[in-house]
């Protein structure tokens, strides 16, 4: 089947191409990571919460992004047998972003807080991740082949500032909004200034990030001109490299040690303190610009 011309790899990329892509590139980790900053934070685990969760389902709700990973192994291989690495990674990002709508919209359409609820927020978590793992496993290659070399590092500290900024000021406006709600909603409607705020990010934010992505250039996969190894040959290389195994076993216990525990900070500070979101959201925002220093 062929694709529009937009999604076509391109042999050669030229100065201005290159100097454009980079540009939409930016723009695209702006948008996607300052959506992030209230996905994958203690906002999604208070809206768990109100939605129903116990301490099950927010461990279980933080898992998720990590389990479906594992599914970039067989993706890897789609990328080998396509070779469109944009197309795969722009209609996968579409599909992931456009899961927050329905998740989102939970508590128009199910009694909250319930096990049913929280059923289908998981599940749909749970799929989201497999479009998730997509995108990655053709991004990864397409970003290698599309940033030079030598500007690498200052490219991506530059594009991650701009993401920061974007993910605190939405982040401290989602915080606001919601404590604004729940002091003023009736009874039996303050979930909804999650619902708002989800719903303003995806459509906004959320959508914004594949329609960016669509306009930055593909570099071409290089043909193969030998055998290559097999999908598990090629997983167990890297674990031959002494230097590499180091690095495995601090990251594994680094991020053991780290998720073991951040998940459930909203929990504690909005059950157990009891704090308002807004101040949850500072405590976020504080570890978030600390860790980009």
């Amino acid at each position: 089947m062929k694709l529009p011309h937009i999604f076509q790899p391109k042999p050669t990329i030229c100065e201005s191409e290159l100097t454009s892509g980079l540009r939409w590139l930016t723009l695209e980790g702006t948008v996607s990571l300052g959506f992030n900053s209230i996905t994958t934070s203690g906002f999604l685990a208070a809206y768990a919460l109100a939605l129903g969760a116990d301490s099950l389902h927010i461990g279980v709700l933080a898992a998720l992004p990590f389990l479906m990973q594992i599914l970039q192994l067989p993706a890897i291989s789609l990328v080998e047998k396509f070779r469109q690495r944009k197309a795969m990674a722009v209609i996968s990002w579409f599909i992931a972003q456009s899961f927050w709508v329905p998740i989102a919209l939970i508590p128009t359409f199910i009694a909250v807080p319930g096990g049913r609820a929280i059923s289908l927020l998981l599940a749909l978590m749970a799929i989201r991740g497999l479009f998730h793992a997509s995108t990655n496993a053709a991004w990864n290659g397409w970003i290698r082949d599309l940033v030079p070399q030598p500007i690498l590092g200052r490219f991506f500290s530059r594009r991650l500032v701009f993401a920061t900024i974007t993910g605190v000021a939405f982040s401290m406006a989602a915080a606001l909004f919601v404590d604004y709600w729940q002091n003023h909603a009736a009874a039996g409607s303050a979930i909804f200034g999650y619902t708002y705020v989800l719903l303003f990010g995806a459509l906004s934010l959320g959508l914004l990030g594949p329609i960016f992505m669509s306009r930055m250039p593909e570099p071409l996969m290089q043909p193969v001109t030998e055998s290559q190894p097999s999908l598990w040959q090629m997983v167990m290389m890297p674990l031959k490299d002494g230097n590499f195994r180091r690095l495995i076993q601090f990251l594994f216990s680094w991020n053991f040690a780290l998720n073991l525990a951040v998940p459930f900070f909203a929990v504690y500070m909005l059950q157990r303190m009891p704090l308002t979101y807004c101040f949850c959201g500072c405590g976020a925002i504080s570890s978030t610009v600390l860790a980009t220093r």
